[in-house]
């Protein structure tokens, strides 16, 4: 026998034998019979072990010049690819959010003063017909939904960018109807903002099925930030303080103590522009991932087709991926709908609507912060989603248990105003706050899980839960609305 160190394999070279594939394995054993055919006088068993080396060899260089070109054809990561799609997230929600996060400074502002955030909250429900239009729409042009998609998104990019624009010039504008000032150039703008937000959900995530599945990450990071990039940015903006009273004169000329206008950081316009910015940002990027040759390696080889009535998130958090449909009756999903149904009245519905009521007599920094800390509560609680994914639906409830108990300690704040529970006390503020952003976090929690749990079941399922959501927020945004502004059960706090 020769030297075997000659002729041995190292250990990596056995694991890359290990994994060729069938075929490679038959094609060395047709091999090796040949070998067995070759006369043992002529040839000496180590020369034998030697070919039968060298060919296993040979098929071991094959398979990583295989895996080489394998990864040059596209399969790592293009960075590029996720920089544009988490640009192009960020344009989902980042008006609407933006909005609400300026709440404190509009509501300062404007004739609808504390009764603001109700007329908003009609509007956004208002604005949900957009995405029900358009799925009408692409299913009468499913031969052409590719192309429809390309142009809604160019389209929506534009408006929102033009309505964030004209915001920040005609905010201030009124208008009397029916006797009284409205902020209707406002209310007509965040219309349009919403529209564009809303129909989102249904227009960029089948756009994103035309990427390789590992680039909707990169997405779903853009939608988060939707909501976290506005609220730091109104932190920054702040709102000048707490109201303060100064001398001022009514209508027959007499001094009487006003409050003086809040001074933030930057004006009301400047954050509109700010979103407009953030509106063409996302437009550029979504242009260039259109158009640039270099990212055709993270394209799929063929468009995908991501349903548009079967959304890949809920509240900003991606789904789990959807296995096999399960025939469910609708009675069977009841439970879950009614607690998805009741959990998007109070926080999509009743409690925006009347959040000036629960948290103004605190003050104007309490009110700031609530504004801008539950934006960011939603991110966090997607994060908490993906650590402790909800698998059963006792769980869900559970938590939705104890964003109910927020709801009614916030609820409770905004019937007793002007004057609720440790008002004027620093164990007063930190707790509404406290209210705000666990009840935000705890709900997104609850309402992404119970999607998780739906999943599994399809489209079909998918579609009640959305229905679901749609009815709850509509019912809550108008019996807020009837409470506020027509029973007028709601009173307002008015320091001066």
């Amino acid at each position: 026998m020769g030297n075997k160190n000659s002729t041995s394999l190292t250990s990596e070279e056995v694991e890359e034998y290990a994994e060729l594939t069938y075929l490679k394995k038959r094609e060395i054993i047709r091999a090796f019979s040949r070998f067995r055919s070759i006369d043992p006088l002529t040839v000496d068993e180590n020369s034998m072990t030697r070919l039968r080396y060298d060919l296993i060899r040979d098929n071991v260089a094959e398979i990583k010049v295989m895996k080489s070109d394998s990864a040059a054809a596209g399969e790592r990561r293009l960075p590029l690819a996720d920089l544009l799609l988490v640009l192009f997230g960020i344009s989902s929600w980042v008006a609407v959010n933006g909005v609400w996060a300026e709440l404190p400074l509009l509501v300062a502002a404007l004739p609808e003063g504390w009764a603001l955030p109700s007329y908003l909250s009609v509007i956004v429900q208002l604005a949900n017909l957009g995405p029900v239009l358009y799925s009408v729409l692409r299913a009468r042009l499913s031969g052409r939904a590719s192309r429809l998609d390309v142009v809604a998104v160019y389209t929506m990019v534009t408006v929102g960018a033009a309505a964030c624009l004209l915001s920040g010039l005609l905010w201030r504008r009124t208008s009397v109807i029916g006797g009284t000032s409205h902020s209707t150039a406002l209310f007509t703008l965040v219309f349009f903002i919403a529209l564009v937000d809303c129909t989102s959900s249904v227009v960029y995530v089948p756009y994103t099925a035309r990427f390789k599945h590992g680039y909707l990450v990169s997405y779903m990071i853009g939608e988060g930030l939707s909501g976290l990039l506005p609220s730091l940015v109104a932190l920054i903006q702040g709102v000048g303080g707490n109201a303060e009273c100064v001398n001022g004169t009514d209508a027959n000329g007499s001094v009487v103590p006003v409050p003086a206008e809040l001074q933030p950081r930057f004006a009301v316009d400047d954050f509109f522009y700010f979103l407009c910015s953030m509106m063409v940002v996302s437009g550029v990027a979504f242009a260039l991932l259109q158009h640039l040759p270099r990212l055709a390696p993270a394209r799929e080889p063929a468009d995908g087709a991501a349903p548009v009535g079967e959304p890949a998130a809920a509240a900003g958090c991606p789904l789990p991926p959807p296995g096999p449909a399960t025939p469910v009756a609708l009675s069977a999903m009841a439970p879950l709908l009614l607690l998805q149904a009741a959990i998007s009245l109070l926080a999509n519905g009743v409690l925006p609507s009347v959040q000036s009521y629960s948290v103004l007599p605190y003050g104007n920094v309490a009110f700031h912060l609530v504004a801008t800390l539950s934006l960011m509560a939603n991110p966090a609680a997607c994060l908490v989603l993906y650590a402790a994914p909800v698998r059963r639906p006792v769980v869900a409830a559970g938590w939705a248990a104890l964003g109910g108990l927020c709801a009614v300690y916030l609820l409770v704040t905004a019937a007793l105003s002007p004057t609720p529970p440790l008002q004027g006390t620093a164990a007063g503020q930190a707790l509404v706050v406290l209210g705000w952003v666990l009840f935000v976090g705890l709900t997104t929690y609850s309402k992404v899980g119970i999607a998780s749990l739906l999943r599994p079941y399809g489209g079909r399922a998918l579609f009640w839960y959305g229905a679901a959501t749609q009815a709850g927020s509509t019912l809550g945004a108008l019996a807020a609305f009837l409470a506020v502004n027509v029973f007028d059960a709601f009173q307002g706090y008015y320091p001066c």
